[in-house]
């Protein structure tokens, strides 16, 4: 075809075209009409849209009882903390201000403006450390705007494409499904046939940012609502919200009294400048993808990890490396490998010991990729399974009994104990370094009686014990019998 000028005109008119069109907001899949009226008598339930709609801010008085996820078949074995905190919340600005109390001592004033975060921490004589928050507190704050109960059904309604699902039961009670996505989260809303109102909302999230979440990563989320009470505005909002990650319980939340509609002044999210900077600067990453800028060799054969890695550091053993614990992810266990190799390429990273029984060791599944060993303490196989997959766990070498195993020219010995809220717990002990290590019970105050036991047993098998590694210090010596 001959380009003619009034072919170019016709061409750049269709472009044109083109980019118009590309410009449009995409349209909404459509909803089921059966969807929505389940939705809709829900929302109707709950006092209306209009008395719904009409919550733009929200203050709420919270007492939150955290609890430790495990896999345990003992009902009481998640060593829960708790924390009071007042909730402040503008939704037309995606603005959220936690006030947190942590119980017995320790507060702190968490905001996050939309996509940025920082904390402001109580000191002793008064004053304030200001710092930014991480990645991971944006997360939550999605979450909890996108699924709290008074705009999750407006919200699931107005982005469009539900369907309606099969209905299922719980508890006895039939429940009505409804399929849909909000702000980006895959969804399930389970509400009641009986009265309409929402039992529980279930959806896919991605917590690798999160360190104490960060060894699942995608994971299944479920909040459960109940204890319903009404506003001064007409809606109908639960006091009580059940958490459960991975299908185990994660956090209960009860709510003290609730205010909506409640001041919230624009400089109750104020966040300095220099904090938003260092937010954009250093924060917007997983928590455990720390800087290894601080980490350093310790007595030569040691090594000291920075936080938030998920280590407890580092023990050289015949020439090789050994990690105390295997990293909080995969990133990080390879991130700590990397380490190594620049600055001892002669030492190897050649193994991961995991003696925390609690959820953690997401870097488990680096060490089975590439065919390194990890040894276990028993107690923590429930967690491990769930983290490295039945695919990998072969790789797992799991210390039911206690004995040698070989790290290059030398060796190390496992301990297998037992203590009151530890069954099935670890220590590792080197002969040649004089030293023992072992997360849930050496160095710790708490279970000074149990170290003791563990020490006295070593050295009637005729070790010689003169150093512990504690959680400050990889390497404090002990005062000698």
């Amino acid at each position: 075809m001959r380009i003619t000028p009034a072919v170019l005109r016709r061409l750049a008119a269709t472009c044109a075209l083109f980019a118009a069109a590309a410009t449009l907001p995409a349209q909404s899949a459509p909803n089921d009409p059966r969807a929505v009226a389940v939705l809709d008598r829900a929302i109707t339930r709950m006092g209306g849209e209009a008395a719904l709609r009409s919550i733009r801010t929200l203050r709420m008085d919270v007492l939150t009882q955290w609890q430790r996820t495990h896999f345990a078949d003992h009902p009481y074995a998640d060593q829960p903390s708790f924390e009071r905190h007042v909730d402040l919340r503008d939704y037309s600005t995606n603005a959220w201000r936690n006030t947190r109390s942590f119980i017995p001592n320790g507060s702190t004033v968490d905001i996050v403006r939309d996509t940025v975060g920082g904390r402001s921490i109580a000191l002793p004589n008064g004053g304030a450390m200001l710092m930014p928050l991480n990645l991971a507190y944006v997360d939550e704050r999605r979450e909890l705007f996108a699924f709290a109960p008074e705009r999750t059904l407006l919200l699931a309604r107005d982005a469009g494409g539900l369907t309606l699902l099969a209905d299922t039961s719980i508890g006895g009670l039939a429940h009505a499904r409804v399929r849909g996505t909000v702000d980006g989260f895959p969804t399930t809303w389970f509400l009641r046939r009986s009265d309409g109102l929402l039992t529980m909302v279930r959806f896919r999230a991605d917590e690798t940012n999160d360190f104490g979440l960060a060894m699942w990563g995608p994971m299944d989320v479920e909040t459960w609502f109940s204890a319903w009470a009404p506003t001064p505005q007409g809606a109908l909002i639960p006091r009580q919200r059940d958490v459960r990650r991975v299908g185990r319980p994660y956090k209960r939340m009860t709510i003290l009294t609730m205010a909506a509609n409640a001041p919230a002044p624009a400089d109750s999210f104020a966040i300095a400048d220099s904090i938003v900077s260092k937010y954009l600067a250093t924060e917007q990453r997983p928590m455990w993808d720390a800087p290894l800028d601080s980490a350093k060799l310790i007595e030569n054969d040691f090594a000291m990890i920075p936080p938030f890695l998920g280590v407890s550091g580092a023990v050289r053993v015949g020439g090789q490396w050994v990690l105390l614990e295997s990293g909080q992810r995969d990133g990080a266990a390879a991130k700590v490998a990397q380490w190594f190799a620049r600055n001892t390429p002669e030492s190897p990273l050649a193994a991961a010991v995991v003696t925390n029984l609690g959820p953690s060791n997401g870097g488990a599944k680096w060490f089975a990729a590439q065919k390194k060993p990890v040894y276990a303490a028993p107690g923590a196989v429930p967690v491990l399974r769930q983290v490295v997959g039945a695919t990998a766990m072969p790789r797992i070498s799991v210390v039911d009994a206690s004995r040698w195993v070989k790290v290059g020219s030398d060796s190390l010995w496992l301990e297998r104990v037992d203590t009151p809220d530890g069954h099935g717990a670890m220590v590792v002990y080197s002969p040649t370094l004089k030293w023992i290590y072992g997360m849930n019970v050496i160095g710790r105050p708490a279970a000074k009686a149990e170290q003791d036991a563990i020490i006295a047993r070593l050295r009637a098998r005729g070790f010689t014990v003169e150093w512990i590694a504690t959680p400050r210090a990889i390497r404090v010596a002990l005062p000698k019998p």
